[in-house]
């Protein structure tokens, strides 16, 4: 039997992709297919280099499947470190970034990192790093002028 070849390979990856982030279903079954080929040989590196995952995540679907079967592959983990500020939190700190920092009783008038990551310590008990309060600031001035004309 002869070698068969697509025209455009990479439009059916961009198509595999799209449907991968359509819902938990699509993702357990490319995780499956992924974890399929794994066992018929190929390399976690072929196989995120074809469907363009990262090759850590085809391993971790793999050790995934081997403790704990098809289930082990439906559970979904972000990666990374769990969240410091849950959602509540979140939502308070957000409403505070979104008044000036006077009516928090500091003197500035402009919120920055440093100050974020005093305020989010006095004020719920929670050690964020600065770099991190930066990003809540900017994303927090981003929200504040997306309606405004």
């Amino acid at each position: 039997m002869r070698k068969l070849s697509l025209a455009n390979p990479e439009a059916l990856r961009a198509l595999l992709a799209n449907t991968i982030q359509g819902s938990d279903e699509f993702r357990f079954l490319h995780r499956l297919h992924c974890v399929a080929l794994a066992g018929a040989g190929c390399s976690c590196y072929q196989i995120a280099r074809w469907f363009g995952n990262d090759p850590r995540s085809v391993e971790r679907w793999v050790h995934a499947f081997k403790r704990n079967g098809a289930q082990g592959l439906r559970q979904s983990h972000a990666g990374g470190r769990p969240r410091r500020l849950d959602a509540v939190t979140g939502a308070r700190l957000s409403a505070d970034l979104a008044r000036s920092p006077r009516s928090a009783g500091y003197e500035k008038a402009r919120w920055n990192g440093p100050l974020v990551a005093h305020h989010v310590l006095a004020r719920y008990g929670i050690s964020l790093g600065i770099r991190q309060c930066q990003r809540l600031v900017k994303r927090a001035s981003q929200s504040n002028t997306c309606g405004s004309s």
